[in-house]
């Protein structure tokens, strides 16, 4: 009597519960969202003229970077009297330089080795300073290419001679310069004429684009 008690009970409720199913518009909801999330993780590609005008971009900065190079390279070598009797200037070292540059750039060196221990390329056992300064080339896996001197100049009044007071170095990449070795004599120490130095050449690059 007991077992066939339970044996109804069990039919009857398994008569009444039946399975739930999702409605078919939740089911569609749900496959549109999954849609979207997998086409926002999916990586998209570029359009071709997207990629154009980013090569037109590259093409422009690069353009621009000529134009901050040659408006520097116009003032080698030109003298820029800068506060009574001091005069600044920049300098670069190539092939067809002058022998009064190059006396010039040899001043720069020693005023840079009056400051600074000489230091030695540890691939080339050659003084980095040197290289800097003369943009000399080497087996070194240094990069010290590419860098301008500039000098800071008294001139005496009775004979016109100029004597070196300090010097610079400067290398201009992707419109950042970079300013490895400031050098000031030590007799000429403590009048601020490290401070008129830079602060001219800040101007000069800020005049050809060069802000940081």
């Amino acid at each position: 009597m007991k077992r066939k008690r339970a044996f109804t009970m069990a039919s009857s409720w398994s008569s009444t519960v039946k399975p739930s199913r999702v409605p078919e518009e939740e089911s569609v909801r749900c496959w549109e969202s999954k849609t979207a999330s997998s086409n926002r993780t999916r990586p998209q590609i570029q359009s071709r003229s997207r990629r154009g005008s980013k090569t037109r971009n590259i093409n422009d900065v690069l353009k621009d970077e000529r134009s901050k190079i040659s408006g520097i390279n116009r003032i080698l070598g030109t003298p820029i009297p800068v506060r009574n009797n001091l005069t600044w200037r920049l300098l670069k070292s190539h092939m067809r330089i002058e022998s009064f540059y190059c006396t010039k750039l040899h001043s720069a060196l020693n005023a840079i080795h009056e400051c600074f221990e000489p230091s030695k390329d540890p691939y080339t056992n050659r003084d980095i300073a040197e290289d800097i300064v003369f943009d000399l080339e080497s087996d070194s896996e240094l990069n010290l290419r590419g860098f301008y001197t500039v000098v800071l100049e008294r001139r005496d009044d009775d004979d016109g001679h100029q004597e070196m007071i300090g010097a610079a170095t400067v290398r201009i990449n992707k419109g950042v310069a970079e300013v490895p070795l400031v050098a000031t004599r030590p007799q000429f120490r403590r009048l601020g004429m490290c401070r008129i130095l830079m602060n001219e050449l800040e101007n000069r690059l800020m005049e050809f684009g060069i802000e940081r």
